[in-house]
């Protein structure tokens, strides 16, 4: 922290995180890191008293507050459009960044000019020796997993290198990135807006880098049920929504058989039953967003820089995930 023109701005998007975002800011506050960095927290509409728990113990920490619930996208868009430096670290309030995580990051953008975001080594902060994320994969059907996602750390994913998304929860991003691509679909809430993101900017010629020097201890869906009717609703349509707007035609329609394949195979089990209302919520939600996602694609496909190809390097086969969590 400084009285300079930050280069780095902190934004961290909060909604009834009391639980967690004493030790997340904390942990961001005692960073030590070349020049000044600011920090700001967008709340949205929380009723548990977290604003005003950072507004006590963190002067320093500027709070933007929201009537209402933005979700992960419009948050961290808020946030970011009202930072000033020229590069936004995202952090989820259930983020606790270790010492020199900051530096790493900010060292590691400046290596790159063409980085447009640099993603941290997420571990589980319950088990410190697994990892949770050490970048974002693209899998060949169109759906994002955490690469290294439950291995145990034993440096395998222990140098810097590019890969195909970054995550959401604790990652660098270039303002000047932001400003040729835009920043996150807002219509898609929370879920899934780092990897859709992720994919404009490839199409745009723009590189994603992981750093292994980043690390982030993570309470994994700590602000959020993973698997609850919430999560699968906006997970399964918003991993459309990616493929609509960003797929080459061969991959979504490829995509969409698949997706329709797993269905059809589950038809008649008993989660299938119970999910079954849940699956015409998300049909539903898809076809009011359709015209949405049909322009948004027009632009996108239009203003690529790069061929697909460049991008399909860094693919992921399906069956190789699915044997791995087997």
């Amino acid at each position: 922290m400084g009285d300079g023109v930050p280069e780095l701005s902190v934004v961290i998007v909060n909604h009834n995180g009391a639980a967690f975002i004493e030790r997340c800011l904390a942990a961001v506050l005692a960073q030590e890191v070349q020049g000044d960095f600011e920090v700001l927290v967008v709340d949205n509409a929380s009723t548990d008293g977290s604003p005003e728990l950072v507004r006590d113990r963190f002067p320093s920490v500027r709070v933007l507050r929201s009537s209402r619930n933005l979700g992960f996208a419009a948050g961290c868009n808020t946030g970011m459009r009202a930072a000033a430096g020229r590069f936004l670290v995202l952090l989820n309030t259930d983020a606790y960044p270790r010492a020199g995580c900051l530096a790493a990051l900010r060292a590691a953008v400046l290596s790159d000019d063409r980085a447009a975001a640099v993603t941290a080594k997420l571990v589980f902060a319950d088990r410190p020796g697994v990892i949770q994320n050490a970048g974002v994969l693209l899998l060949t059907d169109g759906g994002g997993a955490d690469r290294g996602a439950g291995e145990e750390d034993g440096g395998q994913y222990g140098l810097r290198e590019e890969v195909f998304g970054f995550c959401g929860a604790a990652a660098l991003l270039r303002r000047d990135a932001l400003s040729d691509t835009g920043g996150f679909d807002e219509r898609f809430f929370m879920y899934y807006e780092d990897t859709d993101l992720s994919w404009r900017l490839r199409l745009r010629g723009w590189r994603i880098v992981y750093e292994p020097a980043a690390v982030v201890d993570h309470v994994h869906t700590g602000t959020s049920a993973e698997w609850s009717d919430f999560f699968t609703f906006h997970a399964d349509r918003n991993r459309l929504l990616t493929l609509l707007k960003c797929a080459p035609p061969g991959m979504l329609l490829r995509s969409v058989l698949a997706i329709s394949r797993r269905g059809a195979a589950g038809a008649g089990s008993a989660q299938h039953q119970l999910r079954r209302g849940l699956h015409t919520r998300v049909a539903l939600s898809l076809l009011r967003l359709l015209p949405h996602a049909l322009v948004q694609r027009l632009r996108i496909r239009l203003r690529r820089r790069v061929p697909d190809s460049e991008w399909k390097k860094l693919l992921y086969p399906r069956e190789l995930w699915e044997a791995r969590a087997r």
